[in-house]
């Protein structure tokens, strides 16, 4: 920002919420930008009102619902990756239609904005003729977002990362995205194709309920029609789970019912009872009721929700009598942030830096975000569907409220409440 000399600073209050203010000098105004986006403001850049000041204009951008992207950072899937990057890099193509310059972009993660529900970036763009950024806080931009932003395809990461080194250019990149989601989903389509044909001929192998006499077995093939292969299958997949899947599958997978299961207390009568049947009878009992003889109960399987911390530091304090986190520690330096939310079960692994239990609706998989500055400790609510409530008052979206020793910090509605103690 020290080529037009202009910063940008950050205010905010319950009214208005979060919003920008960056000054340039009115000379170096450009017209032709300004008066397009004025008429016609895109999506991708922050809505704006702007005056004149002394020789000066002045422009406020409103923040909104959008949150900063290094606030969502963590794995996404092949797609959403693809997508975030789509949405980062087009605008600086597309900009020329609005007759702006990509270079008059503030080009810094700390001024991306993520419109959550939209899924889509938003920039900070100051109509200027002398433009703020070039291609080295491009790059230094780009280098940010590979680092906050990471997929579970490991070999698009790494096309990613060598493109950012190896002279990033947008356009360049933009199509490697778009081949290797063609060669990904063509990989995908092939899949089912397989399974067209109209008769499956596969090999049966069909074996004496005499274990002891593997002479008896045989092949044989048996033809499967189109209508009925997919019961077939359906029942041969049961068959082999049956024989390969280890008995504490089922105690494990969310499909089980554990109303139908016996109790620990039970377990001895089970036993007792399964010692007067026969083998077959006593082995197909276990699979059904596995709890018979893996008698832990299923809630300490559940670390988020049960796990005691004993504070030591910085931290929230949990104040209810609710099954919730009894201690929330954070333990962050200056400049850094630690995320608050709801374990995201359709991810299936953490995505914020404190995940409260998948049961806990009233908490956003998002929820708020607790950062550190040279002030103290902030608490932001990323615009959570509950809200984030410090001494019994809701926050506006985005907007950085401090938090003081024994002020009462809330998450939803629905008694999730902490006291935030300093050490």
């Amino acid at each position: 920002m020290s080529s037009i000399g202009c910063e940008i600073l950050s205010k905010s209050d319950f009214l208005t919420g979060t919003y920008l203010i960056a000054r340039i000098p009115e000379e170096e105004l450009d017209y032709n930008a300004l008066h397009t986006i004025g008429t016609d403001c895109p999506d991708f850049i922050l809505p704006f009102r702007y005056k004149s000041i002394n020789g000066q204009v002045e422009f406020v951008y409103k923040v909104g619902t959008m949150s900063k992207l290094r606030y969502f950072s963590g794995e996404l899937y092949p797609e959403e990756y693809a997508d975030l990057w789509q949405s980062l890099l087009t605008p600086l193509l597309e900009c020329g239609d609005w007759f702006m310059d990509p270079c008059s972009f503030v080009l810094s993660a700390d001024y991306l904005y993520y419109d959550k529900n939209k899924k889509s970036i938003s920039y900070v763009y100051i109509p200027s003729t002398r433009g703020c950024s070039g291609y080295e806080a491009f790059n230094d931009m780009a280098i940010e977002v590979s680092k906050l932003m990471t997929v579970s395809d490991a070999v698009l990461e790494n096309k990613v990362l060598r493109s950012i080194i190896n002279d990033f250019n947008p356009s360049s990149f933009l199509k490697m995205l778009k081949d290797h989601r063609s060669q990904r989903e063509k990989s995908i389509d092939k899949l089912p194709a397989q399974k067209e044909s109209s008769v499956l001929e596969m090999p049966i192998r069909v074996v004496s309920e005499d274990m002891d006499s593997p002479e008896e077995e045989e092949d044989i093939i048996i033809d499967i029609t189109a209508e009925n292969r997919e019961q077939f299958e359906s029942r041969e997949n049961r068959d082999r789970k049956k024989e390969k899947e280890p008995v504490s599958y089922k105690f494990f997978s969310s499909r089980s019912k554990r109303k139908k299961e016996p109790r620990y207390s039970d377990a001895k009568t089970v036993i007792e009872q399964n010692d007067k049947k026969p083998a077959s009878d006593t082995l197909s009992n276990v699979i059904r009721h596995p709890s018979s003889i893996t008698p832990a109960p299923i809630e300490n399987i559940d670390i988020t929700q049960k796990i005691k911390i004993n504070i030591s530091g910085t931290g929230l304090k949990y104040i209810g009598c609710a099954k919730l986190p009894e201690v929330i520690e954070v333990k962050i330096s200056e400049g850094e942030t630690f995320t608050i939310g709801r374990f995201d079960t359709s991810v299936g692994k953490p995505q914020s830096s404190f995940e409260f239990d998948k049961k806990t609706k009233a908490v956003s998989r998002r929820h708020a975000v607790i950062e550190r500055d040279v002030e103290g400790y902030k608490i932001i609510d990323l615009s959570s569907s509950a809200g984030t409530f410090v001494d019994n008052r809701k926050l506006p979206p985005n907007t950085p409220h401090g938090l003081s020793s024994g002020c009462r910090v809330s998450f939803g509605n629905l008694g999730a409440d902490y006291v935030w103690e300093v050490c």
